[in-house]
């Protein structure tokens, strides 16, 4: 495999750089559970995020698909995952911060209102 240095890099880069602030990453993810708890038709599963990863559905009095979804934050420059159908996961990590996490749940509240 010629690939192993490029991914035990990767392993290196994360177990020396990257283990301290994980502690940020979950703060974020809980910020931003706080945040999209707030917007009408939205369910967070679990209540409070154990990880970074927050999971959320759509109630059903909300009228969109989950790709609908998907395509209107993406104009709202946000990117996120389908986990099923109008199912979600949004990550918090490195490249995320407190403003991102704001311009988020920003983005759901307008996408819908």
């Amino acid at each position: 495999m010629r690939q192993a240095g490029i991914l035990a890099a990767a392993g290196i880069v994360a177990l020396e750089h990257m283990v301290d602030r994980l502690g940020e990453d979950l703060a974020r993810a809980k910020k931003l559970a706080d945040g999209l708890r707030q917007v009408a038709g939205l369910k967070l599963e679990p209540e409070v995020p154990v990880t970074n990863m927050v999971f959320l559905s759509l109630r059903p009095q909300v009228h969109s698909t989950t790709d609908e979804l998907i395509e209107k934050l993406k104009m709202q420059g946000v990117l996120i995952g389908a986990t099923g159908e109008r199912q979600y996961r949004l990550v918090t990590h490195y490249w995320i911060d407190d403003a991102g996490v704001e311009k988020t749940i920003d983005a759901f509240r307008i996408v819908l209102r």
